[in-house]
Order: C-alpha cells, then sequence, then structure tokens
C-alpha cells in the first residue's frame, strides 16, 4: 500500500461556519477559515495546515 500524500493536506478543522471548515489559532484564540492559515509541508510527503493563523504568523 503507498501511503504518500500525493500533495493533497491534511486538514484539521474546529468547525464548519456555512461556506468553509474552521479551525481555532492557539495564540489569539479565535475561531477562523482554514483560508486564514496557510498549509506546511512536513517533510515527509505530507502537508498540513499551519497552527498559527496568517495575521499571527506575520507578527
Amino acid at each position: 500500500m503507498n501511503n504518500k500524500n500525493n500533495d493533497r493536506p491534511i486538514i484539521q478543522s474546529h468547525g464548519y461556519n456555512g461556506s468553509e471548515p474552521t479551525r481555532i489559532c492557539p495564540h489569539c484564540e479565535q475561531e477562523k477559515p482554514l483560508s486564514d492559515f496557510g498549509f506546511r509541508n512536513m517533510g515527509d510527503d505530507k502537508i498540513r495546515n499551519q497552527s498559527w493563523c496568517k495575521e499571527c504568523r506575520s507578527k
């Protein structure tokens, strides 16, 4: 069996706002849509969404 991710991200979400999944940023503790989070390559053929939102990461 091939466990390779094939560039499909592993999405970790908390809820749903009616149009897209949401998650809570552990830094600002606000629930935000997944589009407010980036993605990162985990180095083992896995891509995951960032834990901090883009706004907190840019500070």
